[in-house]
C-alpha cells in the first residue's frame, strides 16, 4: 500500500468520525425541527381547507339570505344575516351588518339601519374600505332622519381631496346642510361636485340640480314644512323680500291666514295684488270701465246702479265694474225714431 493511499483511508475515517460525533449531538434536533416544519405545514394546510370550507358555507348561507330579501322576505333575511354575523367566519359578518342596514333602510326603521352601519364603520377587524362605506351608508340615512351634525359626525373625515370616497361624502353634507336651511355650508360642497372632473356624471347632475335651486331661493323641505306649519296656525308668512311692516304687496301668490276684511267679513282671503294702484278709489281701464275695489269696501252693485242712474261716479262711490254697454249708451242696432210724418 502507497502512502498516498493510507494517507486517504485515514482521512475517511476521520470524516465518518466527526460525522457521527455531530449526528450523535445534534441529530434529535434535526429530526425534531423536520417533524415540526411538516407538522405545521399540514396544520397550516388543513385550517385553510376548514376556513374555505366555512367561508363558502357561509358564502351560500349569506347569497340564500339575500334571496329572501329580494323575495320580500325581510325578518327571515335578517335572522338568517345575524345568525352569519355571531358565526363570525371571515369578512362575512361585516358584509351581514351592511346587509342587515340596507334592509333595516328599506323597511323604513332609519334607526336600526344606521346603528347596523355604525356597528360596521366601528369594528376594527373589519376591512377599512367597508368601514368607510359603513359611515358612508349610515350618513345618507341619516339625511333624512337625523341632523347635520350626525352626517358630518361620520362623513367628514372622508370630504378631503385625498380620499377616493370623497364625492358621497360631500354629497351627503352638501344634502343634509341644504335640508337644514344651511346654504352657506352646503353651496362650496355642491359647487367642487360640479367642477371636479372626478365626479360621478349622476351626482354632478344633482349637485347641479340642488345649485339651481338654492340660487333661485327654493326653500328645503324642512324650511317649507315649517312655513305651511305656521300658515295653518293662523300665522302670517312673509314672503322673501318684503320688508316688516311694508304696506308693499309681492306679487307671488301669498299664503297669508284668512284675515278681517274692512267690513267685518271673517275669512275673507287676502288676494294677491301686483301694486297697481288698486284701492279703495277704484281706477278705471282704458276703456274707461271702472276696476272693482279690492279693499274690503263695499262696491256698489248692478242694481243700485239700474236703482240710481244719476249717482256720480267721481263722488267717492266705486261704480260697478260689471255694467254692461247697454246700460251706459243706447245700442246703435235699436231703431231711432224718425221725424214725424205730415197730416194728410
Amino acid at each position: 500500500m502507497s502512502d498516498d493511499s493510507f494517507i486517504r483511508e485515514v482521512d475517511e475515517e476521520l470524516r465518518q468520525d466527526r460525522v457521527k460525533a455531530l449526528w450523535t449531538r445534534f441529530g434529535a434536533y434535526l429530526l425534531g425541527g423536520v417533524v415540526l416544519v411538516l407538522a405545521v405545514t399540514i396544520g397550516y394546510v388543513s385550517y385553510e381547507r376548514y376556513t374555505t370550507s366555512q367561508a363558502n358555507a357561509a358564502g351560500d348561507r349569506y347569497a340564500a339570505a339575500l334571496t329572501l330579501a329580494e323575495e320580500g322576505q325581510n325578518e327571515e333575511a335578517i335572522a338568517a344575516l345575524e345568525a352569519i354575523v355571531a358565526e363570525g367566519v371571515g369578512a362575512y359578518p361585516a358584509l351581514a351588518r351592511m346587509s342587515i342596514g340596507g334592509i333595516e333602510a328599506e323597511m323604513g326603521d332609519a334607526a336600526a339601519a344606521v346603528s347596523a352601519f355604525d356597528a360596521v364603520a366601528s369594528d376594527s377587524g373589519a376591512p377599512q374600505t367597508m368601514r368607510d362605506m359603513a359611515a358612508i351608508r349610515a350618513a345618507y340615512v341619516l339625511v333624512d332622519s337625523g341632523s347635520l351634525e350626525e352626517v358630518r359626525s361620520r362623513v367628514e373625515r372622508l370630504s378631503g381631496d385625498s380620499e377616493p370616497l370623497r364625492f358621497p361624502a360631500r354629497e351627503a353634507i352638501a344634502l343634509a346642510a341644504w335640508k337644514a336651511g344651511d346654504a352657506q355650508t352646503a353651496r362650496p360642497l355642491l359647487e367642487s361636485l360640479v367642477n371636479d372632473g372626478g365626479t360621478p356624471s349622476a351626482m354632478s347632475s344633482r349637485a347641479r340640480i340642488l345649485l339651481d335651486l338654492i340660487d333661485g331661493g327654493a326653500d328645503s323641505p324642512d324650511v317649507a314644512a315649517s312655513g305651511e306649519g305656521a300658515a295653518a296656525q293662523g300665522q302670517a308668512v312673509a314672503p322673501t323680500g318684503v320688508a316688516e311692516g311694508s304696506d308693499e304687496v309681492s306679487p307671488a301668490i301669498s299664503t297669508d291666514a284668512p284675515a278681517q276684511a274692512e267690513g267685518g267679513a271673517i275669512g275673507v282671503p287676502q288676494m294677491p295684488t301686483t301694486n297697481l294702484g288698486i284701492s279703495g278709489d277704484a281706477p278705471t281701464d282704458p276703456d274707461g270701465v271702472a276696476a272693482p275695489a279690492m279693499d274690503g269696501g263695499a262696491a256698489s252693485t248692478g242694481d243700485e246702479a239700474a236703482e240710481d242712474p244719476t249717482a256720480n261716479p267721481g263722488s267717492g262711490e266705486a261704480a260697478d265694474a260689471s255694467t254692461s254697454p247697454d246700460d251706459a249708451a243706447p245700442d246703435a242696432s235699436d231703431p231711432q225714431p224718425g221725424p214725424a210724418e205730415p197730416a194728410n
